[in-house]
């Protein structure tokens, strides 16, 4: 992403530019998707299985 703001620069434009970004970004979440899939394991084991696979 490019953010332009015209010369000269102060710190108050930067300040304004940050500002509108983050109100174009909004909030996203991924609360929605908690619990979505069902796979029956212990997701512990799982990660240490995995990981134990790398060389």
């Amino acid at each position: 992403m490019i953010i332009e703001i015209e010369q000269p620069v102060t710190s108050q434009k930067v300040q304004d530019a940050l500002g509108e970004l983050q109100k174009r970004k909004g909030k996203k979440s991924l609360r929605k998707h908690f619990g979505k899939l069902k796979r029956g394991i212990n997701a512990l084991i799982y990660q240490k299985e995995i990981r134990d696979e790398w060389p």
